[in-house]
């Protein structure tokens, strides 16, 4: 009953366009997914990659041998400031996930099953207090890097038929509470177009490829298209280059759900950005950060709105610590890993590749829950992360 009702919530949606500029899906004539049940990559593909590499360099890019293996306990309510625990959570659930998978860690998988099996037992995030636009933000970046670690264990044996049940149920049940939050918001309202959305829409299109949901992957489209039919010619993102000294922040944030969004697409045989008109693209948007981050005189003259800036109130010095490695291990530029694995000849992807190198030469396996785990393991061939 629950998938039914998801089904015909999504089919309801999926009828009322989300911009003037975009044409009303057709639920009944929504494509079939070419691999339902990947999300982010081939599973059995990667295997093979992986499988020929040198047992220390799997190791370093997917393992995890300085982890300690913690259980989080499940916050059934969620409020702004409990975000810490979701965040352990997370960190917990991408490590466990690369491990499993790339170095087919018994340990790692384990934890990840258990941990997602009490989350799932305790009805974690079913229910929400405070500020719900914190909150619904707060859920969907956990909720992305925790769709991908279940479809990289959901099938292995150990994995009862129960276990799976509840964890597809409790699942299914926070990605329903996501599209309805956001599916309600004021279209005037900017959280429910810019990169808050966005983050959104590769929740939902992460689950439709998993459950086989071709409505959902084509409602979660619908958020890429719009965000780059309102790009500038130069490629800057209005929504997100209006907010002051991190601008260039928020580009990037956008651009790593448009790669995740781009991706899973691509793994189900869409193109993401059909009917768009010529020139409106991904690579334009990635172009304008890099020249951006080059010279962030090109962002000034959008950057002086200044909505909701953050720490700084001057937008002309334009905060780039997203270059460097988070203290907290994670790395907001992840999704470059992704993105040059996709488009390994654009000239874009050389540039990231030098950028990275330049700005962040000792870094590690990249990994963020925006752009859905440890992209790292999942798409390099070297911990320098270059796919080449």
């Amino acid at each position: 009953m629950r998938r039914l009702s998801l089904t015909l919530a999504i089919t309801m949606i999926c009828l009322v366009p989300t911009a003037a500029s975009l044409a009303r899906i057709d639920v009944a004539a929504s494509p079939q997914l070419a691999r339902p049940g990947e999300v982010l990559f081939v599973r059995d593909e990667r295997r093979r990659a992986l499988a020929r590499l040198n047992p220390a360099v799997r190791a370093r890019l997917c393992g995890a041998a300085d982890m300690r293996w913690k259980s989080v306990r499940a916050p059934t309510t969620v409020t702004p400031k409990r975000r810490g625990r979701l965040e352990r959570f997370s960190w917990q659930v991408m490590r466990a996930a690369a491990a499993t998978f790339g170095t087919e860690d018994p340990k790692a998988r384990r934890h990840l099953v258990r941990l997602l099996h009490r989350w799932a037992r305790g009805r974690a995030l079913s229910r929400w207090r405070g500020d719900r636009i914190k909150v619904a933000y707060a859920v969907d970046r956990s909720l992305l890097p925790t769709i991908v670690a279940w479809w990289l264990v959901r099938d292995e044996p150990e994995v009862s038929a129960e276990v799976r049940a509840r964890i597809d149920a409790w699942l299914e049940g926070a990605v329903a509470r996501s599209l309805a939050f956001r599916t309600d918001l004021p279209r005037t309202q900017r959280v429910a177009r810019n990169n808050h959305a966005l983050l959104g829409a590769s929740v939902w299109a992460a689950w439709g490829a998993l459950m086989d949901e071709p409505a959902l992957l084509a409602r979660a489209l619908t958020y890429y298209r719009e965000t780059l039919t309102t790009m500038r010619p130069d490629g800057s993102l209005p929504l997100e280059t209006a907010r002051g000294a991190r601008a260039l922040w928020y580009q990037r944030h956008a651009l790593s759900s448009l790669v995740v969004l781009d991706t899973i697409a691509a793994v189900q045989g869409l193109e993401a950005s059909a009917g768009l008109p010529p020139g409106q693209s991904l690579h334009r948007a990635v172009r304008f950060l890099l020249e951006a981050i080059e010279d962030p005189r090109r962002v000034w003259p959008y950057a002086v709105e200044n909505f909701r800036p953050g720490p700084s109130n001057n937008p002309y010095v334009q905060d780039l610590g997203f270059l460097r490695t988070r203290p907290s291990g994670r790395h907001y530029m992840a999704w470059t890993v992704l993105y040059r694995a996709r488009y390994p000849d654009r000239p874009e992807a050389h540039q990231l590749a030098a950028l990275l190198a330049r700005e962040d030469p000792d870094r590690g396996p990249m990994v963020d829950e925006y752009a859905g785990g440890a992209m790292t393991c999942f798409f390099a061939d070297t911990v320098a992360d270059d796919p080449s």
